[in-house]
């Protein structure tokens, strides 16, 4: 059965997704750092709205851009940049 989710919905579900991750992912590369965690938060919401927005655009678009080719240059943009973040946060 197909069933229909709202633009809010998808959103939030995306946010929320992301958020979860690049906290994950910033708390990783920061053990052993003296990183404050409102830093380390602020830089998981950094990304995270770059990276949603990315997303929203792509689906607003009507997914025409290959999601793989999108994948790769998310991919090629952060790379090291969440690094450098926590590094520049370090107390």
């Amino acid at each position: 059965t197909y069933h229909s989710v709202s633009r809010e919905y998808l959103e939030h579900f995306l946010f929320q997704q992301m958020y979860r991750l690049l906290l994950g992912v910033i708390e990783e590369k920061s053990e052993g750092m003296s990183v404050r965690d409102t830093d380390k938060q602020f830089i998981a919401n950094f990304y995270k709205y770059g990276f949603v927005g990315i997303m929203l655009e792509w689906i607003q678009d009507g997914m025409k851009e290959d999601i793989n080719e999108l994948v790769g240059k998310i991919s090629l943009t952060l790379h090291g940049t969440i690094t450098t973040s926590i590094e520049n946060f370090t107390m």
